[in-house]
């Protein structure tokens, strides 16, 4: 089972891991986050327009799926924990 780790840029600290369930839901990188009470900052509720989204420097948590960030074999890193 896939484990994704949440890592705070800000406080350089692991804020959560997370458990990826196997097979990996079709559903974006935020609402995984948010489903799991890791809140990410967004106006727009999830629809890319405000980027506020953002982690991993540049990557928008609403618009790349689970699936494709697992793939990428990353830890999220937001800026502001």
């Amino acid at each position: 089972m896939p484990m994704i780790k949440v890592m705070g840029k800000a406080s350089g600290k692991c804020v959560r891991i997370l458990d990826c369930p196997t097979p990996i839901p079709k559903i974006s990188l935020m609402a995984f986050l948010h489903s799991h009470s890791v809140r990410i900052a967004s106006s727009c509720l999830g629809e890319g327009v405000c980027q506020k989204c953002m982690v991993n420097g540049d990557l928008v948590s609403c618009q790349i799926s689970l699936e494709d960030f697992v793939a990428l074999k990353e830890d999220v890193v937001v800026e502001y924990l």
